[in-house]
């Protein structure tokens, strides 16, 4: 067994995360953990590397490496200096408190006067023991580095780069390299997906599934699960769910079982009806008061079967924008981006009011770049943009940058609105209801719920042209879902970045991509 949880809880301040989970995952395994924006996902990984409290058992065995969705790279050194770093590894404890209990029976004159298979038994263990200590203090940058860097396809011109002046994209790439060269058998990844190319998802994909070892992973890429995973862990309601199967066979298993909660939920109810009604038709006589009451004592006894939930988000969002009447929003002719020099050249585009297009490109290309420069953080260096009188811009950028951390949801969005019951709801419509949702700190959310707060406010000023860089990032995949539908609704134009197979194949009516310094119009495929 890989991992081994029994009995866990973790709450985080007044709110329970978990109460009493056991679930194992077995060696070799590639595992989903899904589950709705600010359910505990992060929280669980966190809790088996021993970075939060919890109350039951964790155990895991062999090396563990961690990706963290927060890339926490140091910005001022080299890809060079970075990529030659080890990874941090997390070692289980469990066998040094075991080694020393060996040492102990060991030193016991009583241990040498049992029969000889005992002993035999227990110096072979203290020698397994010793070598895995072994293993475990090594420290030296794994030899498989190499052939890593090969296989995301890091290029030469990256490595004497300083890591601040890299896309996120390219930062990902870097932190993923790190994880993938450490000799670590069991990966724990926080969604590893993010801000990645077709290339380098495809890559991953590959190498997780032929990867040796046990991988847990955190993702809402729909793609990604079905192609990677064998086992589907959910979190809902405080619970640990296991399936076994990939993403879609989740989905029919998950459906089938709720089916049939729903029929045993809808014959329990029937049942306690008649009970019921059986206990309120009996006599008043001492006998029959006597039936009565044990047939009451009876129903209390039996166990409450609950009304059954699908756990998915119940919230519902409709994005305005402000009227036009062109043909032609905007107007991008001989466009350059880029800073020193140009990244993207020669761009000629035309975005018309309801247009949905969507940008792709290999990481570091120049696709943030050039959103930024349509937004005017970024002077072009050279063409022309010509914007409708009446255009509105809603830009968000994948960083999440525009967020006060320091402020409440309600405090953000009031600050705007002006209106407190205007607030409420429009926080509602991205699925923050309660007063404990309402008033949390921004700094205390998880990265879904901070993208759904940062499309809530750039909506608010009813913008007619969405520029948004990699919108679907830290979703989960209910809020997915909802988003996407609320796209097709909206009449304003999108132009959006994006290496989500679901959104762009839902969303996508034109499909442009950077290639060789320029952009192209590609087929859409249906």
């Amino acid at each position: 067994m890989a991992l081994s949880i029994k009995k866990l809880s973790i709450s985080i301040g007044k709110l329970e995360i978990l109460h009493d989970e056991s679930i194992g995952i077995s060696d070799g395994s590639k595992v989903g953990l899904i589950g709705r924006n600010g359910v505990g996902k992060t929280t669980l990984l966190k809790a088996i590397l021993g970075k939060v409290d919890y109350n039951g058992s964790i155990e895991f065995h062999g090396k563990v490496a961690y990706f963290s969705q927060h890339i926490d790279l140091n910005m001022d050194k080299t890809v060079r200096e970075t990529i030659g770093a080890s990874a941090t590894i997390h070692q289980q404890g469990t066998f040094e408190k075991e080694l020393q209990e060996v040492e102990r029976k060991l030193a016991d004159p009583a241990t040498y006067e049992a029969d000889n298979s005992t002993l035999a038994k227990l110096t072979q263990r203290y020698s397994d023991l010793l070598a895995k200590k072994a293993k475990h203090s090594q420290s030296k940058p794994s030899n498989k580095l190499k052939s890593v860097l090969q296989k995301l396809e890091i290029p030469e011109s990256w490595l004497d780069q300083k890591v601040g002046l890299l896309s996120t994209g390219q930062r990902t790439i870097i932190a993923l390299s790190q994880i993938l060269s450490s000799d670590a058998d069991f990966l724990l990844l926080d969604e590893p997906t993010n801000h990645l190319d077709f290339k380098r998802l495809n890559i991953l994909e590959n190498y997780l599934k032929t990867f040796k070892g046990t991988v847990l992973m955190v993702t809402h890429d729909r793609y990604f699960l079905d192609r990677v995973c064998d086992t589907i862990i959910k979190i809902e309601n405080g619970k640990l769910g296991k399936y076994i199967g990939n993403y879609s066979t989740y989905l029919k298993t998950r459906e089938a079982t709720f089916e049939a909660q729903k029929t045993a939920f809808a014959l329990e109810k029937k049942y306690l009806a008649n009970e019921k009604d059986k206990i309120a038709r009996i006599g008043k006589s001492p006998l029959k008061v006597a039936q009565g009451k044990y047939r009451e004592k009876l129903l209390q006894k039996r166990k409450i079967i609950e009304k059954p939930d699908l756990d998915k988000s119940q919230f519902k969002t409709h994005f305005e924008s402000t009227p036009i009447n062109s043909k032609i929003l905007l107007e991008i002719t001989g466009l350059s981006v880029g800073y020193e020099k140009p990244l993207i050249s020669g761009i000629n585009l035309d975005i018309g009011p309801g247009e949905r297009i969507i940008l792709t490109g290999e990481n570091g290309i120049g696709k943030s770049t050039f959103f930024k420069t349509i937004e005017g953080r970024v002077p072009l260096l050279s063409g022309k943009m010509v914007f409708d009188a009446r255009a509105k811009i809603g830009y968000a950028d994948q960083e999440l940058k525009d967020l006060s951390s320091d402020a409440t949801l309600y405090d953000e969005i009031f600050s705007l609105l002006k209106d407190m019951a205007t607030t409420r709801q429009h926080l509602s419509m991205v699925g923050f209801t309660s007063d404990a949702e309402v008033f949390k700190p921004i700094s205390k959310l998880s990265m879904g719920e901070k993208s759904r707060l940062n499309l809530l406010k750039l909506l608010i000023n009813k913008p007619n042209l969405l520029l948004l860089d990699e919108p679907t990032n830290h979703l989960d995949i209910d809020a997915r879902e909802i988003i996407e539908t609320a796209f097709l609704n909206y009449d304003g134009a999108i132009l959006a970045i994006s290496h989500d197979r679901y959104f762009i194949k839902k969303i996508a009516q034109r499909l442009l991509k950077i290639e060789n310094q320029t952009i192209k119009e590609m087929p859409v495929k249906n």
